[in-house]
């Protein structure tokens, strides 16, 4: 992963200090489960660092045109993804560290720098819907040959067979009313 390391120096060493921070994080990919998502474009940035006296405040957005396989039927898909960036990174000035967890928070280093590299793709991981689909109605592949039924139905004929020695056969032939 890229890193995108920012120092306190010189405009966030005093309370309440602000920086603002817009570019594009020259990342290619990155991953959501099993899923690996590309990113032709980079991802986009606009935050907002703000030092608090005991920490400096990550806020903002990050976007990207990603791209993956359909889930249904593997057709790469394009979609947009936006999330929201939050970070907290202590100074390391600070003594009272009890009262937080250890995953709410990030120590910056002696030299004043810290990486919001990780916080940025975790607002896309966050943001990244579960199931891509290339469409809403996309009627994905084929069980028996694999051919894509967007395209048409495929020519393999099968029908579903179903084992008679399965308890659940006899629901084949079930009727139901219209509802």
């Amino acid at each position: 992963m890229q890193q995108l390391v920012v120092s306190i120096h010189p405009d966030l060493v005093e309370p309440a200090s602000t920086r603002f921070l817009e570019g594009t994080l020259d990342e290619t990919s990155y991953r959501v489960g099993g899923m690996d998502l590309e990113t032709p474009d980079g991802i986009q940035y606009q935050l907002q660092l703000t030092n608090t006296g005991e920490g400096i405040v990550l806020s903002g957005e990050a976007s990207c045109t990603a791209i993956t396989p359909c889930t249904r039927c593997l057709v790469p898909t394009r979609i947009e993804v936006s999330g929201a960036v939050e970070g907290y990174y202590l100074l390391e000035a600070s003594e009272d560290v009890d009262g937080y967890e250890d995953d709410e928070f990030e120590v910056i280093g002696a030299d004043g720098s810290f990486d919001i590299a990780p916080a940025i793709i975790a607002a896309l991981v966050y943001a990244t819907p579960y199931v891509v689909l290339c469409k809403e109605d996309c009627a994905g592949l084929c069980p028996h040959c694999g051919a894509d039924l967007n395209e048409g139905p495929c020519a393999c004929n099968q029908e579903d067979e179903i084992d008679p020695t399965n308890p659940f056969a006899v629901l084949k032939d079930l009727k139901l009313e219209d509802e």
